[in-house]
């Protein structure tokens, strides 16, 4: 991939924050922001509709740090949208049009991490400069209790920390605004199906402070997941061996069929996909693969016993 005359010494980048409703875990990103070696040029945080003292916080420590913009956006999406999020995202990019910046990141409004934390990010970039997308590991801080999350493969970034090369951010055409969620998922696909390398870096730790599965509720938050990974073109046998693999996960089975509910319900409904069919084809590629190697990786070390 040609990455063009990019200087990867340039440590410009820029971050984007939406959120609602966040006065509990607000200061949590803005103390690590604040904390960090290398600063970003410009950090946007938009309000999408909030109705507590979100807005009051950002305000007060916009107008202690001028690299700080806050945005009002009233949101017109009730209940449970995620596409809200990313028109507010949209709202923050907006603002960026005249600047220039090498790296575009999107951040949560509850998480936190180590003064070093972009810094060594950015350092990934620099050595790597086919690095469309990377990240920390994230950890899942809840009653006192901090929980790794085990993602699937180190190629996945989670949405709360994304950071973006410039040029891939483009390449991908930003995100796309899905009612049931999973942009950043799409985002991570689209950037590889476009050959850029995805990483997230188990020696950089994130802490996220608010468990959305809690919040939510366990069983609604299954079938938002079956439904998410229908929009998104999940094969219907990789599903299906996920599902399975739920019933470990309390309270036993009922996850599992809620989960598989809600990826089959909108094939009842003949619901039509946000993402594109090039789209589908490399997800279900890729799945296909997964499973492949899974399944040679379990006869290899049964041959071995």
């Amino acid at each position: 991939m040609i990455i063009g005359n990019l200087d990867l010494d340039q440590k410009n980048y820029v971050l984007i924050t939406a959120v609602r409703n966040e006065e509990k875990f607000i200061e949590y990103p803005i103390k690590a922001i604040l904390s960090q070696t290398v600063l970003p040029s410009r950090w946007i945080i938009v309000s999408d509709g909030s109705t507590d003292r979100t807005d009051e916080i950002v305000l007060r420590y916009s107008a202690q740090h001028a690299f700080i913009k806050f945005i009002r956006r009233e949101s017109k999406n009730e209940g449970v949208d995620f596409s809200s999020k990313v028109y507010s995202i949209y709202e923050g990019y907006n603002q960026l049009k005249k600047m220039e910046y090498d790296f575009i990141g999107i951040l949560d409004g509850d998480v936190s991490f180590s003064p070093s934390y972009y810094k060594r990010i950015l350092t990934k970039f620099k050595e790597n400069r086919n690095l469309g997308i990377a990240g920390g590991l994230i950890f899942d801080k809840h009653n006192d209790r901090c929980i790794r999350r085990s993602p699937s493969d180190i190629e996945y970034v989670s949405g709360c920390i994304q950071l973006f090369r410039r040029k891939c951010y483009e390449d991908i055409g930003g995100l796309l605004p899905i009612k049931e969620g999973g942009e950043d998922t799409v985002a991570v696909i689209t950037a590889r199906m476009k050959g850029w390398e995805v990483e997230a870096f188990e020696e950089l730790t994130v802490f996220h402070h608010k468990h959305s599965k809690v919040i939510r509720g366990v069983l609604k938050e299954s079938f938002r997941e079956g439904k998410l990974f229908y929009s998104l073109g999940s094969h219907p046998l990789f599903e299906s061996i996920k599902s399975i693999r739920k019933l470990n996960d309390k309270p036993f089975i009922l996850f599992a069929f809620i989960r598989m509910c809600g990826y089959i319900w909108p094939y009842i409904k003949k619901q039509r996909r946000t993402v594109s069919d090039e789209f589908v084809k490399y997800l279900r590629k890729e799945q296909l693969s997964r499973l492949r190697f899974e399944i040679m990786k379990k006869r290899t070390l049964n041959q071995k016993k």
